[in-house]
């Protein structure tokens, strides 16, 4: 007379441990596996043009500053009683303390996968190499609050950032992580997508143009928010909820690069109009972006709008069209845009100038005006994936051996390999780590293209 209840008993059990991750975690042994990138597709030899060798070292010399002395004698890590880095930091602040290694780690990480790391560069033998990568990505993940460890970050402002650096160098490496710790990563991935499913990306005006955040585009955040989003729903391609973080990274990139004409744009993007996708405006007409307070031509150069191919790419597939939405108007703003002085500071003009890799910035830098490798990043990406067609005497090529050669001659004044003298030229705390991944993004860039070209593709994206 028991059976039934048993049967019951076990039915109930078997459905329970079905449950895959939630905000917590897996909660049971059940679990869903990273898709491993193919890397026998990438066979072609990288390229050996003169642009591609300039990236490919100034590369090699942010490996070697992470490698030596920002590792050893910045940071000065060291495992602790958990067997994992005691990520500190002189700043209490989470960005400074997980943002910076997830930056490194992605950077070293390509320069390994591509094949291209050389110890005769950064002193430092390829297996130490990838052993502080490791240990760097491993703890950033450990100390993930879903982890149920030391739980110090998660959730944070721009902690999709740190999840998309991190997660990204460990896909590259994953068969060199442990079990244990290929979990963490991957608990750490998907906390940080899922709680995006139930949020809208941020604008910096509404749709009746109202500023909503004082001298403050949401470019960035949506943006990078967006990265994390596409990186799990490619990663973990089984996961039951990576239909709806592809929908909703592609809401988050259609909203980073908004203009308020696409609130009347009925061009149709992955079966719906613009005008569906987007509710406000993060970017001026015709292009450029405002942010802290100013015309701001840095945040026209984030690397985030533009590692989707990249990511895509390694995995084989098509790069949603949304990726390069409004792009083109983005490298048109820097390029060929003109701006009339007086209002603007003399003498007026485009941003990028002819013959030289110095920009001009209409109302002022406060980060400083010795900043290179973001333009250079944006360049590669432009000729590569053809958004340069609004430029209008010169194209993407052309500024990106201009700003490359300039930041080639930073780093070549010091014997580490960082490039920046001081925060006259680039006053943001983070800007060797910075440097470290966005030259990561242009190798790979430049790689990826030369082993299988990026396809862009615009058919219908449900959440289901």
């Amino acid at each position: 007379m028991y059976k039934p209840r048993l049967l019951l008993f076990l039915i109930t059990i078997l459905f329970s441990t079905k449950t895959v991750y939630s905000q917590s975690g897996p909660l049971t042994n059940y679990t869903v596996k990273v898709m491993p990138i193919n890397w026998s597709s990438f066979q072609k030899k990288a390229p050996h043009d003169q642009l591609a060798k300039v990236v490919q070292t100034s590369l090699l010399n942010a490996n070697k500053f992470a490698l030596t002395t920002w590792y050893r004698d910045i940071k000065k890590y060291q495992q602790d009683s958990s067997g994992y880095l005691d990520l500190k930091s002189k700043s209490k602040v989470n960005e400074y303390r997980y943002r910076f290694p997830a930056a490194m780690s992605f950077g070293i990480a390509i320069a390994i996968k591509t094949g291209i790391y050389d110890s005769a560069i950064t002193g430092v033998s390829l297996e130490e190499a990838k052993n502080k990568t490791i240990q760097m990505v491993s703890a950033v993940a450990y100390d993930h609050k879903v982890n149920q460890k030391r739980k110090v970050w998660g959730g944070d402002w721009q902690a999709a950032h740190w999840a998309y650096y991190s997660g990204y160098a460990a896909w590259l490496l994953w068969d060199d992580f442990s079990k244990k710790d290929q979990t963490y990563i991957t608990r750490m991935i998907v906390s940080e997508a899922d709680r995006f499913l139930n949020l809208v990306p941020l604008y910096y005006k509404d749709s009746s143009g109202k500023v909503l955040f004082p001298g403050d585009s949401k470019i960035e955040e949506d943006a990078w928010n967006a990265e994390l989003l596409y990186l799990a729903a490619v990663m973990l391609p089984n996961h039951p909820n990576s239909d709806k973080w592809l929908h909703k990274a592609v809401e988050y990139l259609m909203a980073s690069t908004a203009l308020p004409s696409d609130l009347h744009n009925s061009r149709v993007i992955h079966g719906y109009p613009v005008n569906h996708w987007v509710q406000g405006s993060n970017m001026e007409e015709p292009g450029f972006v405002i942010n802290h307070g100013i015309i701001h031509p840095q945040y026209n150069a984030i690397a985030s709008m533009i590692n989707a191919p990249i990511v895509f790419a390694l995995a084989g597939k098509k790069t949603p069209e949304s990726a390069r939405f409004n792009l083109d108007k983005i490298y048109y703003s820097v390029t060929a845009h003109q701006f009339s002085s007086p209002p603007y500071k003399a003498p007026g003009g485009t941003m990028y100038r002819e013959g030289t890799a110095d920009v001009y910035y209409p109302e002022g830098s406060d980060w400083g005006q010795g900043v290179y490798d973001n333009y250079a990043n944006l360049d590669i990406a432009a000729f590569t994936y053809g958004w340069d067609n609004l430029a209008q005497k010169h194209k993407g090529k052309y500024w990106a051996k201009l700003h490359m050669d300039k930041v080639l001659v930073q780093q070549k004044r010091f014997a580490d390999g960082h490039t920046y003298a001081g925060d006259q030229e680039n006053s943001y705390p983070g800007r060797e780590e910075a440097i470290a991944s966005r030259m990561g993004s242009a190798w790979m860039t430049i790689w990826l293209q030369a082993q299988v070209p990026v396809v862009y593709e615009n058919k219908p994206i449900s959440e289901n």
